[in-house]
């Protein structure tokens, strides 16, 4: 057999490697102009040297107005009685309390009174099973000669606002009951 002749193919001219050179220098050069241009026209290459005293200033101001910052929370105020509503809650049932190294017990139905929001009262019924054991122990510290005292009852009034005010600034940040009233005083 013969063989078939061969049939030469022509070779494809190769690109100088100057030319490939110049196209990537060329793409280099474009992709620095367009970052250059992109960095004018955004102000970069501006002098705002005038703009920043400004800003400089501004700054320098809001921070002499700032007030210190206090480490502690401040109280709030009672509001003024005249003009807000004043809430009242009472409480579900009586608290029964022995009265202590003694034979005796002493039971009272209270109620609480706010003048300040109805979130106050939201929050004792919230939280009453806690207030009320609170109170219960404040109770459950009376001795039988202080039973006799004549501002007794008051002292008492005044020692279960703190046990419950002290409960609600633990739980919710804010007491907010201004009095505790008896509305039922038993001791027997």
């Amino acid at each position: 057999m013969a063989e078939a002749p061969k049939t030469e193919q022509p070779e494809k001219p190769k690109l100088p490697i100057m030319w490939i050179l110049i196209g990537v220098l060329l793409s280099v050069v474009l992709s620095v102009g367009i970052v250059m241009g992109t960095l004018f026209f955004t102000g970069f290459f501006s002098d705002d040297s005038e703009l920043q005293k400004e800003l400089d200033r501004i700054e320098a101001e809001a921070i002499a107005e700032e007030p210190p910052v206090e480490e502690s929370p401040k109280l709030m105020e009672t509001p003024d009685p005249t003009r807000l509503d004043t809430l009242y809650y009472q409480m579900s049932s009586p608290l029964t309390a022995n009265v202590l190294n003694s034979r005796r017990v002493m039971q009272v139905t209270v109620a609480v009174m706010t003048h300040y929001d109805q979130i106050v009262i939201d929050r004792v019924t919230k939280h009453e099973l806690l207030i009320r054991s609170a109170m219960l122990e404040t109770m459950g510290k009376v001795v039988e000669s202080e039973l006799s005292e004549p501002d007794f009852r008051g002292n008492l009034e005044e020692n279960l606002k703190l046990a419950a005010n002290s409960v609600l600034e633990e739980l919710e940040d804010f007491g907010g009951i201004e009095r505790v009233l008896f509305v039922e005083y038993l001791v027997q």
